[in-house]
């Protein structure tokens, strides 16, 4: 084995299914695990700060793996308890802080920081600024606390991408933040992102609130080679004075879109930025999109791009009480380069899904990517779901999650009818939404009601083929999380191979 050319190893790691398998793969020698720490540690998510505190101390002491990293994640909450989040803000920042000092993360280009609220100690973003020098794309999160005056998140200049998630606490208290020009922050703010970063390139400000933030002044700025733009909750939108009243006028946020329609490839759009009257006074043909995220009236409002999407995501469930499965049909028909799609529905009745997965075989020829979702009714047989959708010929990747349908097949033995119909999907994953309580408890109060704890089942799964395209093999992973009372958690995950 010491004889294989290192350009072997690499291309059997990239091929290999998940970051398992390259572990246990790197581990078969030293010399394995000194040429596959390049695909290994290419992107590191953390996913507690116990995590952060280990890997990023072994990152500080070990140059020759640190130089891998590409992309670093904190997620120092992910599987902590909520009394421990202040605690692990602390860890996690300061862990971050040190390895950054240390000046081992030399092909460091992208860090975000996914927690509640921002992190504990600021000056990791100095560190990260001044110790990371191909750093330039940036994430964080923002809850409760607010960025001071002096914090040093503002200090980036050149970056390509920015990230900023804002959470439900935020929402609650910071609504005018970014708006009111009068306030420090929101200067400093806008200035790092208008003037300090000319070429940025990914512009991300998400969040979901029935009350949207403020950020008007994001119509005023102009990036030349902006290719992404995601907005979340946040009202963009707006017409001064009398021009209100003109249906024809066009706000500044359709004048920001068409200024950057040369280079704009992909938008996320939600109701809160700009209504579809108004998106659909832009100028046809001067935005090209490739992607787009939204609402249904916001797609439809846009007929001119409709030849260029390839990728289409609806931000909103679908009810089929207000929409039919032939309206949806009819405007999906008319994306004649779609390949990739993420819907939803919120179903009336459980016999509204028959016509809607015909439906979607016949207006998606082209699909290769498919993110299907129903939710409030059981919407799916797994048997008749499998042999439906081998209509969509080119499709490699499915993600369906729905609630089982009465005396349905369980995860696994659906997962086995998929693969066994559909020997061309290469990946796909199957989840079990639990059923809507009767009565509306939440959990059973009255202990003779007949009423069991809900649980939510879901799976990922890899399908192999021999080289006569047949179903060899089904490599699975199956979690079921019990939804306790009181906000208990069980999660129990399993694994295995089986074959068909």
């Amino acid at each position: 084995m010491s004889i294989v050319p290192g350009d072997l190893l690499l291309s059997i790691a990239a091929h290999l299914d998940n970051r398992a398998d390259v572990f246990s793969f790197s581990l078969t020698s030293s010399r394995f695990f000194t040429t596959i720490s390049s695909v290994l540690y290419r992107q590191v998510t953390l996913y507690s700060a116990a995590q952060c505190s280990t890997t990023l101390k072994m990152l500080r002491y070990r140059p020759e793996i640190a130089r891998h990293v590409r992309e670093l994640i904190i997620k120092p909450g992910y599987l902590s308890k909520p009394d421990n989040r202040f605690f692990d803000s602390e860890v996690a920042s300061a862990a971050v802080r040190d390895v950054a000092t240390a000046k081992v993360l030399d092909a460091l280009v992208k860090f975000t920081w996914d927690f509640d609220d921002l992190p504990f100690y600021d000056d990791m973003w100095f560190a990260l600024r001044v110790c990371c020098g191909q750093l330039r794309y940036i994430g964080t999160s923002m809850g409760t606390r607010v960025p001071t005056l002096r914090s040093h998140l503002f200090d980036f200049v050149d970056l390509q991408g920015f990230s900023l998630y804002l959470k439900r606490s935020f929402f609650e208290s910071h609504l005018d933040i970014f708006s009111d020009d009068e306030q420090p922050i929101s200067r400093r703010f806008w200035n790092m992102l208008m003037d300090k970063c000319p070429n940025l390139q990914e512009l991300v400000i998400d969040g979901v609130s029935p009350f949207p933030v403020d950020a008007r002044t994001l119509s005023a700025a102009r990036w030349p080679n902006l290719r992404r733009l995601v907005l979340g909750d946040i009202a963009v939108d707006w017409l001064p004075g009398a021009a209100l009243t003109a249906p024809e006028a066009k706000s500044p946020f359709i004048e920001f879109l068409e200024a950057h329609g040369p280079t704009l490839q992909s938008l996320g759009l939600s109701r809160s930025n700009v209504s579809h009257t108004r998106l659909a006074t832009m100028s046809p043909d001067a935005v090209k999109l490739r992607s787009f995220t939204g609402t249904l009236e916001q797609l439809h409002s846009i007929p001119h791009m409709h030849k260029y999407l390839e990728c289409v995501a609806f931000r909103e469930p679908l009810r089929t009480r207000e929409v039919t499965a032939l309206a949806v049909a009819g405007l999906l028909q008319k994306l004649t380069s779609l390949t990739k799609l993420r819907i939803s529905f919120m179903l009336h009745s459980m016999y509204d899904s028959g016509n809607l997965l015909r439906s979607l075989v016949a207006s998606c020829p082209k699909l290769i990517h498919l993110e299907l979702a129903c939710g409030h009714k059981p919407s799916f047989q797994l048997e008749q779901f499998a042999k439906t959708i081998r209509g969509f010929s080119k499709l490699r990747v499915l993600h369906l999650t729905i609630i089982k349908y009465p005396g349905d097949e369980n995860i696994s033995r659906g997962a086995s009818l998929i693969a066994m119909t559909n020997p061309r999907i290469q990946d796909f994953s199957l989840a079990f939404l639990p059923p809507a309580y009767p009565f509306g408890f939440p959990f059973p109060l009255i202990t003779f009601l007949p009423l069991q704890f809900r649980s939510r089942e879901s799976g990922s799964f890899t399908l192999t083929c021999d080289r006569h395209g047949l179903p060899q093999s089904l490599r699975a992973f199956e979690r079921r999380r019990l939804l306790w009372p009181f906000g208990w958690d069980n999660r129990i995950g399993r694994g295995g191979t089986s074959m068909t």
